[in-house]
């Protein structure tokens, strides 16, 4: 099938989506609302209920920013749910694209058959973010996502570890870092310092401020700690205890969601962004973060090491050892400059989402 070069009615599949936040929501509505300016029609199916909430259902058909949701109910948990919805209501659209490698990956995949639609998947990290259930997903792996994965047109891995790890699953896999929206258009050089991103255990927010805490004890070091994101699998009860613990609650700010113009009251306090997660699919907060200026200290796994790389700013830590991980930020604070600021702002720049977009409805019409 060879798309014509009018508009395209593409379906984004993905299991969470607003209100929900996080970096995967983020992503597919941004994607949404630049193909839609590139003159696409975007529709997203979704879930009907968030996960880490109070379990009310969401209201199954509504516009968010001008994008067409769909959301359907579903039997199950988030690590594993069966959707409900027929083969049929996939027919009407000319491309179907998912967003990471869970039930609808697989499920979209064994009904292609029947669709005859161009099918296309982003991995955001498939379901590697934590070294739960290590074994079993690899078995599933191994045994079920690869088998999904020939069906697809194309694979859109968004970092060299995603590349990595599904290379060989499917002949037209392709590499598509991920995009941001910068956070504002000003740089930020205060003293103090953000993490943003879930509160979930994977992210080790807990170490974050265990490494605060050596800072202001052993350097005496100015400022506050700003933790901003949703609860996940940790809540701010939990971090609020923890800075009590260890004596830093009046420098620990620990906020929930946050609206985009007290964002740029928060950030402008700010000159540093901090994040100890043990996985990241792409690093999305950090390059966000770098688009106002903000330096990186970094817990060293494959996606922020490769960024850091990339950029040559920042450092990597590692936050297991807060002793260590306090000096070396110390250490790094002092040597930053102003231009290291706009190298920063410069470095996120090129992620954009327009070319993203543009990029990614070439490939659309390039493999089907």
């Amino acid at each position: 099938m060879r798309l014509k070069r009018g508009v395209m009615n593409i379906l984004h599949v993905v299991r969470q989506f607003s209100p929900a936040i996080g970096g995967l929501e983020a992503y597919v509505k941004n994607m949404a609302v630049q193909q839609k300016k590139l003159g696409h029609k975007c529709t997203v199916l979704t879930l009907d209920k968030i996960f880490h909430s109070d379990g009310n259902k969401l209201v199954n058909h509504e516009f968010i920013n001008e994008i067409e949701v769909y959301r359907v109910p579903f039997i199950g948990k988030q690590k594993f749910f069966i959707p409900i919805v027929a083969p049929s209501f996939f027919k009407k659209f000319d491309i179907i694209h998912v967003h990471n490698t869970d039930v609808f990956f697989d499920y979209i995949s064994l009904i292609s058959f029947y669709t005859k639609k161009p099918i296309f998947t982003t991995t955001h990290g498939g379901f590697f973010h934590t070294k739960d259930l290590s074994r079993i997903k690899k078995y599933y792996f191994n045994l079920i996502t690869k088998k999904s994965c020939k069906r697809y047109n194309a694979i859109f891995a968004i970092s060299k570890n995603d590349y990595n790890i599904f290379q060989g699953t499917n002949k037209n896999l392709l590499l598509k870092h991920n995009a941001i929206a910068p956070l504002g258009n000003f740089i930020a050089s205060g003293q103090d310092f953000i993490y943003i991103g879930r509160l979930s255990k994977h992210k080790n927010v807990n170490a974050l401020i265990s490494t605060f805490a050596e800072l202001k004890s052993e350097y005496s070091t100015k400022g506050k700690l700003h933790i901003i994101g949703p609860e996940w699998d940790v809540t701010r009860e939990e971090l609020s205890k923890s800075s009590q613990k260890l004596d830093v609650e009046n420098d620990v700010v620990i906020y929930g969601f946050v609206a985009d113009q007290d964002m740029e009251k928060i950030l402008k306090k700010c000159g540093y962004f901090l994040s100890a997660s043990s996985f990241e699919g792409f690093g999305m907060s950090m390059l966000e973060a770098m688009s106002v200026g903000l330096i990186p200290f970094v817990q060293p796994n494959e996606s922020f090491s490769d960024l850091v790389n990339q950029g040559n700013i920042g450092n990597c830590v590692d936050f297991t050892n807060s002793k260590k991980a306090a000096s070396q930020i110390n250490n790094g604070i002092e040597a930053i400059t102003e231009e290291q600021r706009l190298a920063a702002q410069e470095f996120a720049a090129k992620f954009s989402w327009h070319e993203l977009a543009q990029a990614t409805i070439d490939s659309y019409k390039e493999y089907s």
